[in-house]
């Protein structure tokens, strides 16, 4: 291999880089899970925002491929890439020259994926996130530094080296080979280890259960509403969450991913703050009217410029943050920033009575439901416990269609 120096000085780059990668994809292939399934109720590091935010992006109907999450095969292709790089940069193979075009070769595919994921997070998600942006630079560096390592690279070479696989160089096709079984079993491994094959069964109950509930009457027309078609929903979700609620926090992206993968679905939000000042259903708890204040926050975004959601993100996203001020009013300018409200506008509107009490008429609603907290999910006026997991969700959008 001519300049050898140099050549390992860019492979050894391309390796430091994969293995960097491969832990991106390990931390976003858990993630993938955590979000789906609520397992962890703390907050993940790579939600900065609304616009950044993994939860989001591991919620949305991209976010696997042949049933395994994309994370996953990320993982896989990049194990198979980063013992192609080792085995190059430290002449562990006969042909040194030919296995760094090899390399070369895996690490062109893996910049296309990145390609096309980005391309999809840019079109057609709402958010992105940081993590998934950091493996397609590290794509990146690792092709460039595969590309700098390698060998007599030329078309004519590449071309030679592909009818190899099949005839001298059967090694490789079973390198190629081992990125689907990788991905297919350590995701078997793995959902079984964490019983997730049995939230899945668990969902077929929870229909069951759903089905057997009283229908509620809910208005519809009052709360938060989302909906990405204009076409009568075969599916309406109401949802009781109190802005405090850590449990709460977490639900969102997967319920709004749902809502945004299906044009026929609507969301319907009602606040259900957990605070005698506007829930009549908390009497004797204690409260300071802070859950009840962002709550007529939300409303008020909306009545005053359609962002409603934005605050509600924006709350959601800064929810320990908020509640460590302890105070409606920083609070209130927090959120009149976020959403680019003006301060006094957003403060005025709080303060009508109007709006509290429009805020203590949803909470009744969830209190004549007989909800024991939150959130609480009803589906088309029925309980559904666990409404707050896509893959539920999902079930229950499948047996609608049917």
């Amino acid at each position: 291999m001519k300049n050898t120096s140099s050549k390992n000085l860019f492979l050894t780059i391309a390796v430091i880089a994969t293995l960097i990668a491969v832990g991106v994809h390990a931390y976003l292939f858990q993630h993938f899970y955590v979000v789906k399934f609520g397992t962890d109720p703390g907050a993940s590091i790579c939600n900065l925002n609304a616009t950044f935010n993994c939860d989001t992006v591991a919620s949305s109907s991209f976010a696997k491929f042949l049933g395994i999450p994309v994370a996953m095969w990320g993982l896989a292709t990049n194990l198979i890439l980063l013992f192609l790089l080792c085995v190059t940069r430290w002449n562990l193979v006969q042909d040194r020259e030919k296995t760094s075009r090899y390399a070369f070769a895996l690490s062109g595919l893996v910049v296309l994926g990145s390609v096309i994921m980005g391309v999809i997070s840019a079109t057609a998600m709402s958010s992105y996130c940081l993590f998934c942006m950091a493996a397609y630079a590290l794509s990146l560096v690792t092709f460039f530094g595969a590309w700098k390592g390698a060998s007599d690279l030329t078309t004519s070479n590449l071309i030679e080296d592909i009818k190899d696989i099949f005839v001298t160089e059967k090694w490789i096709l079973g390198s190629a080979i081992a990125i689907p079984v990788i991905a297919f079993l350590v995701n078997f491994m793995y959902t079984e280890s964490k019983g997730f094959n049995d939230l899945e069964r668990l969902a077929q109950e929870r229909i069951a259960s759903w089905m057997s509930f009283p229908e509620q009457k809910f208005d519809v027309e009052k709360g938060l509403v989302l909906q990405k078609g204009t076409e009568l929903p075969i599916m309406t979700i109401v949802e009781f969450a109190d802005f405090f609620c850590p449990h709460c926090k977490h639900a969102a992206p997967p319920i709004h991913s749902f809502v945004k993968d299906h044009t026929d679905v609507k969301l319907v939000f009602k606040p259900f703050p957990l605070d005698p000042a506007c829930n009549k259903a908390m009497q004797g708890a204690g409260g300071d009217g802070i859950r009840c204040g962002l709550a007529v926050a939300v409303f008020c975004a909306e009545k005053l410029a359609k962002k409603g959601w934005d605050a509600h993100d924006f709350i959601f996203d800064k929810q320990e943050t908020l509640f460590n001020l302890h105070s409606l009013d920083k609070s209130l300018e927090q959120v009149a920033t976020s959403t680019g409200l003006s301060k006094d506008d957003l403060n005025k509107c709080a303060k009508d009575p109007v709006m509290t009490e429009m805020i203590a008429a949803m909470a009744k609603e969830g209190a004549d439901a007989q909800i024991q907290g939150t959130p609480t999910v009803f589906v088309n006026g029925r309980l559904l416990s666990g409404g707050q997991d896509k893959s539920t969700l999902e079930t229950v959008y499948k047996s609608l269609k049917k």
